[in-house]
């Protein structure tokens, strides 16, 4: 054998029993890989081959890895790569990540799962969950060097890097992120949120609740002629209160509402009109259930003001002036059958759930319970004037319980949007509800003097019999309704000098409403119909007057276009027949609403 040859087989040998060690992790194209996608490579891919970046930067034992995990703990709430990076920041064991885990530790925005990791992170840096941790490490990195108040360190730092650190605020890159940010890439910058709002307190065995502000603007105008040098204005407003909670046992409403017509006319000189109406009504009810029939207690408060005012251009005319007030009391016990509800929360969630299922994101059915919570947070967040503290919470809380298993896509992101925006899911019946009662009252009219009759021909104390009914059906995936309502009053026994009138009435709706293809809420066509009989027996006073009825039959098709959930423009077509006359008339309205709040746990 030769020499060579010996030689080589030698070296061959000590070459297969040397140590072998590991290759250090290229910390720089890691950090690059995850902060930036490769233009020669898909979404898809690029978030796979991330995560394995992420994961080698957590096995590094690199603190140049820090900055990045830290960064990817604090906004990545939608994909697994956050909860590698937390986990990894317990391993690289660098003190500046406290803060960091201790904020998503206590973060109730956070999935669960990411909040113990956290735990166990900060366990593993000897840390605990609260508290205001005093960084091991403060100064500035600026180019290749970080200095420290030991001395300096030469580096190659790579991407964000890590500063000053005080209090619950990290710098990162310059800029400071609040605590308890929430976000992704995905869903713009992390905005700050403070976790989950504050629920309202309902009731465990709450079946529906609403509360609901709403304004109407009927008509408003101000002008000036120039040619009778006159100022005129004059305006229609009205605005409603109302409140519902229905429980298994009971139920109370209440609202409260107003509705203001007024106006002047101001010419030139001594010549002046003024005028208003003012209507305040307000009502309250208290139900109390045994299964489905119940006992009810009602009442209901109103009050008119008429005033009118007018001056003639010449000082020898008299002027007029007039001012009227009307009142109305009364209360009312019976009982009934069944409940009518407000279902519009509860369409909310069937809508999510149908969204994320027709996606493929569906993990397993919405359970009453996360139902319960998604609710009562929209609730809570009604008042914010962008949907995203909503769309982070929804998710999280979906994610929480194991429902949205995967990071919603661009696509995915604009349909739950969709739905937490829907404008059409507020006043959406449903049930059968039928009650009869008994009501006590008490009429003030203006004062005609001479002994004249009130023009209504009723005053004083008024008892009555009350019947009403309404029903309510949503269908074809809520997206048709039908409902209706019907009354009925007679008036029991009034005194020989006044009438005893009668009425009865029904209305019934159809309801459709459409939507884009992701979701888009376009708007309702509805259908309505309505008839009303009466009869106000003014021919007790006279026997010369025949007794008439008063019959009313009237059609409707509209068109609503929803701008928030009570707030829209409509459109509507109308054909009625009255007391013999027909009238085909147009009606365009609007409507704004705000604080509109459901829940319904059915």
């Amino acid at each position: 054998m030769s020499k060579a040859k010996l030689f080589g087989i030698l070296v061959a040998i000590v070459a297969s029993t040397a140590p072998v060690h590991a290759q250090p992790a290229d910390v720089p194209a890691l950090v690059k890989l995850v902060e930036t996608q490769p233009t020669d490579m898909d979404k898809s891919t690029w978030k796979e081959k991330r995560r394995e970046a992420a994961r080698k930067l957590a096995q590094s034992k690199d603190k140049r890895a820090v900055p990045v995990l830290i960064k990817l703990a604090e906004t990545e709430t939608f994909d697994i790569i956050g909860e590698i990076a937390i986990e990894g920041l317990g391993n690289l064991g660098d003190q500046a990540a406290v803060p960091a885990l201790q904020k998503i530790a206590n973060d109730v925005g956070r999935e669960k799962a990411q909040r113990e990791i956290a735990k166990k992170a900060l366990g593993k840096l000897g840390a605990s969950t609260t508290g205001t941790p005093t960084p091991t490490t403060t100064g500035t990195t600026t180019g290749g060097t970080t200095t420290t108040p030991g001395g300096t360190t030469t580096g190659t730092p790579v991407g964000p890097t890590v500063g000053v650190t005080t209090g619950s605020d990290l710098t990162v890159g310059g800029g400071t992120e609040p605590a308890g940010t929430a976000g992704s890439a995905l869903l713009g910058e992390p905005k700050p949120t403070a976790g989950l709002p504050d629920l309202p307190e309902l009731p465990e065995d709450t079946l529906a609740a609403f509360e609901r502000i709403t304004f109407a603007l009927g008509t408003a105008q101000l002008g000036y002629d120039t040619v009778r040098e006159r100022l005129a204005f004059d305006a229609d407003v009205s605005g409603l209160y109302a409140k519902r909670v229905e429980r298994e046992r009971m139920a109370w409403g209440l609202d409260a509402g107003a509705h203001v017509v007024a106006g002047f006319i101001n010419p030139s000189g001594r010549a002046q009109v003024r005028g208003a109406q003012v209507n305040l009504a307000g009502g309250g009810e208290a139900r109390f259930y045994s299964g489905n029939l119940y006992g009810v207690g009602k009442a209901a408060l109103g009050f008119q003001l008429s005033y009118i005012s007018a001056k003639d251009a010449d000082p020898g005319v008299m002027n007029t002036s007039d001012t009227r007030y009307t009142t109305d009391l009364q209360i009312a016990l019976g009982g009934g059958y069944g409940r009518l509800l407000d279902v519009g929360g509860a369409i909310r969630v069937r809508r999510l759930s149908r969204t994320l299922d027709a996606a493929r994101a569906l993990g397993k059915p919405i359970d009453p319970a996360t139902a319960k919570k998604l609710e009562l947070t929209w609730w809570a967040l009604r008042g914010e004037r962008s949907s995203f503290r909503a769309l982070v919470a929804t998710v999280a809380i979906l994610r929480e319980a194991g429902i949205l298993l995967v990071e919603p896509d661009s696509a995915l992101t604009y349909e739950i949007l969709n739905v937490l925006r829907d404008s059409q899911l507020f006043l959406r019946p449903s049930g059968l509800d039928l009650q009869l009662v008994f009501g006590e009252g008490y009429l003030i009219r203006p004062d005609e003097g001479m002994g004249i009759v009130a023009p209504s021909g009723e005053e004083g104390r008024v008892e009555q019999v009350l019947v009403s009914a309404g029903y309510g059906a949503q269908l074809a995936e809520d997206k048709l309704e039908i409902s209706g309502t019907a009354y009925g009053r007679m008036r029991l026994f009034a005194p020989d000098e006044q009438p005893a009138p009668w009425a009865i009435g029904a209305t019934a709706r159809l309801r459709r409403f459409t939507y884009g293809d992701h979701g888009d809420p376009f708007g309702a066509f509805d259908l309505a119909g309505d008839v009303r009989l009466s009869d106000d027996d003014v021919d007790f006073m006279d026997p010369n007057i025949e007794s008439e009825l008063g019959l009313r039959v009237s059609g409707q098709l509209g068109f609503t276009w929803w701008l928030n959930q009570a707030s829209g423009f409509r459109l509507a077509a109308t054909v009625a027949a009255d007391g013999g006359e027909v009238f085909v008339g147009a009606q365009l309205s609007a409507s704004y609403g705000f604080l509109d709040a459901t829940f319904s746990g059915i």
